[in-house]
Formats: structure tokens, sequence, C-alpha cells
């Protein structure tokens, strides 16, 4: 499949919360408990129990997941940018709310990053963390059809013609091909 770039910065943060959301539930099966936007802790979604994504890995305990979104096209996501979240999550840990910390960022994220993010939240408590980061949410998007029917703002933020379903655009060609007779005997 070619690769697509999505502008995922294009959507706005409720959009694009609500995106990760539907990755969370379509792709990896997990439920996830949404809060209201303001004054959610923290917390822009939750769950819990055991998630085992790869088969391979697992993870147990009470999940937060937090969407962190940005307007800027190619920007990456450092540690400075997380201080506030870091304390949150340490807040969250001291109430017995946060065991695996899940974010989800439409921004870029180097090695370097990630592991600095994620030794920060494991010194605020947070004993597993997976970060997913712009590229790899855009594979998601690629990859799910279903994904792509369930948000269809997806539609207008990367080159349509890169993802429709070939055969529905063979069928649609057919269609209007066959009617084409049709409409020039009619005028």
């Amino acid at each position: 499949m070619p690769e697509v770039t999505f502008n995922l910065h294009t959507l706005g943060w409720h959009s694009f919360q609500q995106l990760c959301h539907s990755i969370l539930r379509e792709n990896l099966g997990q439920p996830v408990q949404s809060f209201l936007d303001e004054h959610d802790g923290g917390r822009d979604g939750a769950f819990s129990g055991v998630w085992n994504p790869t088969g391979a890995e697992d993870f147990s305990g009470k999940f937060v997941v937090q969407c962190k979104f940005t307007k800027i096209a190619g920007k990456n996501l450092h540690l400075s940018e997380m201080s506030d979240d870091i304390d949150k999550a340490r807040r969250l840990v001291e109430q017995g709310l946060c065991d695996v910390y899940v974010l989800l960022t439409n921004a870029g994220q180097s090695a370097t990053a990630d592991e600095l993010i994620v030794e920060k939240l494991r010194d605020a408590g947070v004993k597993q963390v997976r970060i997913f980061h712009g590229p790899w949410i855009e594979r998601q998007i690629l990859e799910s059809k279903n994904l792509r029917s369930m948000v269809p703002r997806v539609y207008g933020l990367g080159d349509l013609s890169e993802i429709l379903d070939k055969r529905a655009y063979e069928q649609a060609a057919a269609v209007l091909d066959s009617m084409r007779e049709d409409l020039a005997r009619s005028s």
C-alpha cells in the first residue's frame, strides 16, 4: 500500500482524541471510557484489566489514556512538553488510578525522546508505558478500512485516491460508464 501522509494536525484536539479512542477500540481491542473535555484530571480516557496487544507482552491494571495533540505539522514530541502530564500521572498513581500510561500523539517522536519520557513516567510511579506517535497512528488509519469508515473525517486529511478501496473506485467507474449511453440518449 502506498505511503500516505495524513495531515493529522488539521483535525483539532477533540477530533484527534476521538480518533485515538477509535484506534484503541477498533485496532487494539480495548473498550475506552471517555471523560468530559474539561477537568479530565489528566485522563482523556481509561480502561482496566489485562491488555495483550501483540501476544508477546502483557499489560494489566488501571490504564490511563492521554492524547497529546499539536497543530504544528512535522513537530516532534519532547520531554519538556510532558512536565504537566508527568505531574498528573504521578497524582493518578498516588490515587491508585494509573498502572499503565498510554500516550497517543500526532507528533513524531525520536527514540531518545521516547526513552526520556518513559523514564520520567516510571519515576512518577507508572509501572508500564506505551507511546504511539503520529506515523504509527497514520499506519493504523491506512491499514484499517473499518477505522476509516468509522472516522470519515480522515478522508479529508490525505489523498483520497490513495485511501479509497481500488475495487470501489473501479465499480463506480463502471456504473458511470454504463450510465453514459443512457444519458446520451435522453438528451
